[in-house]
């Protein structure tokens, strides 16, 4: 104990619970995000090969992996699957680059309205902010 401070027992104070409704809007984020821009790289694919662009010309056809992944006991299975889909590079790209697009504007729509409808900024255990008035110096 200390000399001149007395001892307080504090009580826990109970801590904010998201709300499951979040959270639910998070999983299916997981999960719908990856299933719209798998699709929408598909569309993209096949409009490219009606508009004939240059870029699905060194990324049609199959894959081919090394062929240490076909050697392999258990690899073999998904490297024998890869190579059996088709412009697998320009699927691959497309839909790592929509992903990317995708998950980074639902993520800041879903900040956005987390801000609004969410918990305060500063709780009970937030330090208030300084009062301090300063006078200027002169010397």
């Amino acid at each position: 104990m200390a000399k001149y401070n007395k001892f307080e027992r504090k009580t826990p104070q109970a801590r904010y619970k998201i709300d499951p409704v979040w959270t639910g809007i998070g999983c299916l984020m997981i999960l719908i995000v990856p299933i719209m821009s798998w699709a929408a790289s598909v569309e993209i694919i096949k409009l490219a090969r009606a508009q004939n662009w240059s870029i699905m010309a060194s990324l049609s056809g199959y894959a081919r992996l090394p062929d240490i992944f076909y050697n392999l006991p258990v690899i073999d299975i998904g490297a024998n699957y890869i190579s059996s889909i088709p412009d697998f590079y320009a699927l691959a790209l497309f839909f790592t680059i929509i992903l990317l697009l995708l998950s980074g504007i639902l993520s800041f729509a879903y900040a956005m309205i987390y801000r609004v409808i969410g918990p305060p900024r500063y709780t009970s255990l937030d330090a208030p902010a300084p009062r301090i008035k300063t006078k200027r110096y002169t010397r």
